[in-house]
């Protein structure tokens, strides 16, 4: 079976550089124009799984449109804790914050957040999602599907599961971009077989 792992379109959380994860967030209208543009360029799919969240509902709709799709809890973004919904601008003075970008300096360094949910944490419930959506595209005999998901997401998750290995950060994809990748319903690596730029 194939995945079509694609992280959504573009918020004004974005443009901002804000901490987005819990924060049900819009599509953007360019955010909205780029998923247009990028479903022309992507495989067809016959089911699409989704976070629950707004701006990854939209981007399937507009990326496939008419195919049904399934939300699924468990590919949601991380949950910043305190840090949601704000940028470096307004938290560079958080002692919080700034312990953190000290340890890590000129990357953020995700596994060693201080606050909200921990980069295992995410590892772990996008695991379940993974076998939650792979189970269910198996049981209805799907070949290929799209999954929007969220870009911290789909980094743990990958991380975990990508084939060829990278490093946390050599999953990172823009607003739109993704990967088309087979998944082994056993041991649920995925094995990267096109990247996506969005």
């Amino acid at each position: 079976m194939e995945l079509i792992l694609i992280r959504h379109g573009t918020t004004q959380g974005n443009l901002e550089k804000r901490f987005v994860g819990t924060l049900d967030l819009p599509l953007i209208p360019q955010g909205e124009a780029l998923a247009r543009r990028v479903g022309t360029t992507l495989p067809r799919v016959e089911h699409i799984y989704t976070s629950p969240l707004s701006r990854c509902r939209r981007t399937a709709e507009l990326l496939w449109p008419g195919v049904e799709s399934t939300a699924i809890p468990q590919l949601r973004e991380s949950d910043f804790g305190p840090f949601e919904g704000k940028n470096h601008e307004e938290l560079k003075d958080d002692p919080l914050y700034q312990a953190w970008i000290g340890q890590s300096g000129t990357r953020l360094n995700f596994a060693a957040m201080p606050v909200g949910e921990s980069a295992e944490q995410v590892v772990a419930r996008m695991s379940r999602g993974l076998e939650l959506l792979t189970a269910d595209a198996r049981r209805r005999g799907f070949q290929q599907v799209g999954v929007v998901s969220h870009g911290g997401s789909l980094m743990g998750l990958l991380s975990k599961y990508g084939r060829p290995e990278r490093s946390y950060y050599g999953w990172m994809c823009p607003n739109c971009g993704g990967f088309r990748v087979s998944v082994d319903p056993d041991t649920l690596e995925l094995t990267v077989l096109e990247e996506y730029g969005g």
